[in-house]
């Protein structure tokens, strides 16, 4: 009878290796943690990898379990006791609550702590608590019926970790369920930031509106533990002086357009107010018209204590995607959405249309250009000839590849539209200088431009340039 029970103890805690074995596997390709500021969750996989490498520096001794798991493992496959390896696995994954979290970088020795628990954490223990029972039924420390209760237990813990890992998704807004409550996370441990992220769906007012800006200083010249409140750059907004319209170039990176307008007291304003939890954020149709748009903002802080309003703004570092300030840029209708190329008419350009050579009103790059007060970015290209049709305005660049010679020009274009000055196309053609930098040739070089859909033909004292559209 003795030996019946200890075949079937020895079968039993076969099967109970191979099951821990599984899970052992399975959690090395599920999320384990996540911590502070990272976008991602690290898997089992490189957290067995990076644990055992570098652990020890950390507190992060649980992960060495992991070796005295193999070789409990393999003892039991083998069909022998293990006692040694189980008790020391055990004691080294009980030191998981002292793992401090990842060193961000060499330099600063800065440590991100955990900020949430994947499913891959959950079942790396569930999987050690299996092979510590299939070695104490090897041994018959524990009865075939002994653990069949812990099997339940275990069965009871998997049940009670998904009610909680619901329980937090519900209690948690948006934002921190795409953050940490996602793609295989068990738990988080934030605190719930207990304010919802209001969603905007779609434009609250027309295409582009001039939106004036009355944000409380406190927000922005913020002083002791008080976060910087991170409002979205407006393209067309009003200050306390003036209104502004920014238009983007399609090509050149950093290219812009910002034409000054007077201020009007009938404009929608964004309003941020600083409050006792934090601030409210709010769109009015006018100064004195409805509220819009409504986000409370409350003040938090990271689980490193770094202040920060919640709920949040868009974080590259984190890949959060959406925050107040989408919304807020979707609610004024001012998204920016790449413009598709807008096909040219063919005119031609000969009339001088310059920018002024001074800043105005002590303003840095404020110039005047065909009668309206333009801030022209980059500042390289404020200098630039310009030539003006019924439609466009063209500024040109020539350089000279004969080192002044002007028997090698190259030419560059960029198309305006006359009636806004927004930005349409830049054509060059399609030459690499030779030199570090090619020499400018003089301004009174181009004599005018003819204008197409593919194409511009730049007149100069030297002949006609063809630059193609890029």
């Amino acid at each position: 009878m003795n030996q019946l029970t200890e075949q079937s103890s020895d079968i039993f805690s076969k099967r109970l290796t191979y099951a821990a074995c599984g899970l052992w596997l399975m959690s090395l390709a599920l999320p384990g943690f996540m911590v502070d500021s990272r976008a991602e969750p690290l898997f089992g996989g490189m957290i067995l990898l990076l644990g055992i490498l570098f652990g020890w520096a950390v507190h992060g001794w649980s992960a060495y379990a992991n070796i005295f798991f193999l070789v409990a493992a393999v003892a039991l496959f083998s069909g022998r006791r293990p006692r040694g390896s189980v008790l020391t696995m055990l004691a080294l994954a009980a030191t998981l609550p002292l793992f401090k979290g990842v060193i961000q970088d060499a330099g600063s020795g800065a440590i991100l702590p955990v900020v949430g628990w994947g499913w891959g954490a959950v079942l790396w223990i569930f999987s050690l608590i299996l092979l510590t029972t299939a070695a104490a039924t090897r041994t018959q420390l524990l009865s075939l019926l002994g653990a069949r209760v812990v099997l339940g237990l275990l069965l009871v813990s998997l049940v009670a970790a998904a009610g909680f890992h619901l329980n937090q998704r519900s209690a948690v807004n948006s934002q921190e369920r795409s953050l940490y409550l996602s793609g295989g996370m068990a738990f988080t441990r934030v605190p719930p930031c207990d304010l919802p992220l209001t969603s905007v769906d779609a434009p609250l007012l027309p295409h582009n509106a001039i939106v004036a800006l009355d944000v409380d200083p406190d927000l922005v010249n913020v002083a002791g533990g008080t976060p910087y409140l991170w409002l979205p750059k407006l393209p067309n907004y009003q200050n306390s002086d003036f209104a502004w319209v920014t238009f983007r170039d399609p090509v050149i990176s950093g290219g812009e357009v910002m034409v000054r307008f007077a201020i009007r007291p009938d404009r929608p304003v964004l309003q941020a107010r600083k409050t006792e939890q934090g601030a409210v954020l709010r769109l009015l149709s006018s100064a004195s018209g409805p509220v819009l748009y409504e986000q409370e903002l409350k003040v938090t802080s990271t689980l490193r204590g770094r202040p920060l309003y919640c709920p949040m703004s868009t974080q590259i570092f984190t890949g959060l995607r959406v925050g107040y300030d989408t919304n807020i840029l979707r609610a004024v209708g001012q998204e920016y959405v790449a413009p598709r190329p807008e096909k040219l008419v063919e005119e031609e350009a000969r009339i001088p249309c310059n920018l002024s050579a001074e800043d105005k009103d002590g303003m840095e790059g404020l110039r005047d250009w065909d009668g309206r007060q333009v801030i022209l970015q980059p500042e390289s290209v404020r200098a630039r000839p310009g030539f003006c049709s019924d439609t466009y305005i063209v500024l040109t660049d020539i350089s000279d590849y004969s080192a002044g010679g002007l028997k090698d020009l190259s030419p560059v274009a960029q198309v305006f539209d006359r009636k806004t000055l927004r930005p349409l196309a830049t054509f060059n053609d399609g030459r690499v200088c030779p030199k570090v930098s090619c020499e400018e040739a003089p301004r009174e070089t181009a004599r005018g431009v003819r204008v197409s859909d593919a194409q511009i033909i730049v007149e100069t004292t030297s002949g006609d340039l063809v630059a193609k559209r890029l």
